[in-house]
């Protein structure tokens, strides 16, 4: 078995994971918060800006919710069926993460091939019957010169925001994964959609929203190309908080090396923070779908997050030394608190005659 020092060093310097660090080069990202300071009167006025699975507006007590998904030209060009297929089942995620319930699929594409094309419209298609989610329309260009390129975008509704935002402190980190899959050949991609009815795939991903509305979770995030590590920086790094992980906690197949399964761009895969009282229940409510839900940490204010196996302990990232995509508003939130504090009315204490 591979040291966890080495390990996880590795897994640092993937391709994946250094996609996710040119996020804070290739856009201006300092100045993105900057101009954060000048409009943020609320919470729900950070819902919006990036950091989360999707951008939340909100509008008459509920949250609209976009998200878009672009696949990379080598996926379309060399498994154009499940590159459509992926970027509607990516899209459903992003919608399930924040809590909320996918309305309508867009899309753009550019090939060269008509049949190729066709492949690709079919995946979606077949994504959107199978989620029973609407494919309303969107671009479609055929031509020698074109690159092959898909994009795809997402609507969704939330009555409750499940949002990297709220996370703080002393609060579990929860994984759900579903084991039942195997891996697409020569990626990291796990599916577990293959050869499953549409009415257990909508039961599985109507979970999220579910957790949302009942208040058993405050955050979550899709497993993403990043892996589990990758995504579990991006669900802390919004309020630059530290966790404490253990690794032997995580649910993986017998026959799966950790440096591989670490890497995982799973069909259906989160990971939650919720109340120490509230994990049960969700671990309960996931189980009743055949999917693995365990606690494998816990959230803390050091800005460090911590790797534990068996009797080997390690740092895998330190928020104060690295950034990672770059979209951390710790300090406009605890700015925000501390104003709130300040402006609560003096309460006067009286006493009956």
């Amino acid at each position: 078995m591979m040291e966890l020092n080495q390990l996880l060093e590795i897994l640092k310097h993937t391709p994946a994971m250094q996609s996710k660090q040119a996020i804070a080069h290739c856009f201006s990202t300092n100045i993105v918060l900057d101009n954060v300071t000048c409009h943020v009167d609320s919470l729900d006025s950070l819902y919006a800006y990036p950091g989360d699975d999707t951008a939340a507006v909100s509008l008459n007590g509920q949250y609209i919710l976009h998200a878009c998904e672009g696949m990379l030209p080598n996926f379309v060009t060399h498994y154009p069926y499940f590159a459509g297929w992926s970027a509607v089942m990516a899209n459903i995620s992003d919608i399930a993460a924040m809590g909320g319930r996918a309305l309508s699929v867009v899309n753009s594409l550019w090939h060269t091939s008509n049949e190729s094309a066709q492949q690709l419209m079919h995946g979606m298609q077949d994504a959107c019957h199978a989620y029973d989610v609407p494919l309303v329309g969107g671009h479609s260009h055929l031509g020698a010169a074109y690159q092959p390129a898909l994009s795809v975008a997402i609507q969704g509704m939330a009555r409750k925001l499940l949002s990297v935002l709220h996370v703080k402190p002393q609060q579990k980190i929860l994984i759900a994964l579903n084991l039942q899959g195997q891996f697409h050949p020569d990626t990291t991609y796990w599916k577990c959609f293959e050869h499953v009815s549409g009415r257990i795939l909508q039961s599985q991903i109507a979970l999220l929203p579910q957790l949302a509305e009942k208040n058993l979770a405050y955050a979550a995030r899709d497993i993403s190309n990043a892996g589990i590590l990758g995504s579990l920086l991006m669900l802390l790094e919004g309020t630059a908080s530290g966790a404490r992980i253990n690794l032997d906690a995580i649910p993986k197949p017998d026959d799966v090396e950790w440096f591989q399964w670490l890497q995982i761009f799973p069909s259906f895969g989160f990971l939650l923070t919720a109340d120490a009282n509230k994990c049960e229940e969700i671990i309960r409510l996931f189980h009743s779908q055949d999917i693995a839900c365990t606690v494998i940490g816990e959230t803390n204010n050091s800005g460090v997050i911590t790797v534990q196996q068996q009797e080997q302990s390690s740092i895998f990232w330190d928020f104060h030394r690295q950034i990672f995509t770059g979209f951390c508003y710790a300090n406009l939130l605890k700015k925000r608190a501390l104003e709130k504090s300040q402006s609560k009315p003096i309460q006067i204490e009286t006493k009956s005659r």
